[in-house]
């Protein structure tokens, strides 16, 4: 082979490097490029009335029923949740672009049939949507992928989490929450036998009018400051369960006799469901927690 072409192949070979490289880069930027694309519009929690996620099987729909209230499948929803999602939305996070083929989607659950669609509107129109997939490796991502795009993205953050919500992780918990030193009476019905404390002169006083241990007593009203639930009963549980004869009760007033909280309570094999006055919402509770609200008479009399 002669020296010219030796030349030749060298200098054949040196533009298909340079060409490769300038590949490569442009590859690179468009990568880039892409990624930014999925930045998720900024939304406020004003700007939306309702969200709408939907699952395999149901679908959990939050409306914003006047500012600042919020409903999930028509039932009150925890504020805490609501507010946390927006800023899981609003959280800056650096998606990784991981496919561009529509073949992946139900790989990697993206799809219309596997993937969980959240969907924000306001004023009749769409704000925001996209479907979330999978976990990724490690479990601290999730893929998306916008309706109507091809790219696929593994995006860490809250978000992915909150979309796996099912309704009952986004009711309000809180039966009830009353300061102690606001309460001035507490009355309390264990079946037949019913034990009312009040407070005379500074001093808490049982329903015969002997002392009540002030320790018990002080441990009871701090018990008002936060009554949550462990969970819920279901709507057909909440329609066959009337409270007609509730196993137990517990309320507490301020002063003037004005009630402050109202809780009956049911007995079942796992725990008490329990439904607070004024509300429609049937609550799930534990038996250690009835029975701190609700102690006998005995443990409130002072210890010889």
């Amino acid at each position: 082979m002669s020296a010219k072409q030796l030349r030749a192949i060298a200098i054949g070979v040196a533009l298909l490097l340079i060409l490769w490289g300038a590949t490569e880069r442009w590859a690179r930027r468009t990568k880039v490029a892409t990624t930014e694309h999925l930045a998720l519009p900024a939304i406020s929690v004003g700007d939306v009335d309702t969200v709408v996620i939907t699952h395999e099987t149901d679908t959990v729909l939050l409306v914003q029923e006047s500012p600042g209230t919020w409903t999930v499948n028509r039932h009150r929803a925890s504020q805490t949740s609501i507010d946390d999602f927006f800023q899981a939305f609003r959280d800056s996070v650096k998606p990784t672009l991981v496919s561009e083929s529509p073949s992946s989607f139900a790989r990697m659950g993206v799809d219309s049939a596997a993937g969980l669609l959240v969907r924000m509107t306001g004023g009749g129109k769409t704000l925001a949507q996209v479907f979330v997939g999978d976990l990724g490796p490690g479990g601290d991502a999730a893929f998306v992928r916008i309706p109507g795009e091809a790219r696929v993205y593994l995006l860490p953050g809250r978000l992915p989490a909150f979309a796996r919500r099912q309704e009952d992780d986004w009711r309000d918990r809180q039966i009830g929450a009353v300061a102690p030193e606001s309460i001035t009476v507490v009355d309390i019905h264990r079946g037949a036998k019913r034990t009312t404390l009040r407070k005379r002169d500074g001093t808490w006083v049982l329903s015969d009018g002997a002392p009540a241990d002030s320790g018990e007593v002080a441990r009871l009203l701090e018990r008002f400051r936060s009554v949550s639930a462990a969970g819920f009963a279901t709507d057909r549980q909440a329609d066959s369960i009337p409270f007609a004869r509730p196993h137990r009760r517990v309320s507490v007033a301020g002063s003037d006799d004005r009630s402050l909280l109202a809780v009956v309570f049911d007995s079942t094999a796992g725990g008490f469901w329990a439904r607070k006055a004024g509300d429609r919402a049937v609550y799930r509770l534990d038996f250690w927690q009835v029975d701190q609200l609700t102690p006998a008479e005995d443990a409130l009399k002072p210890r010889p």
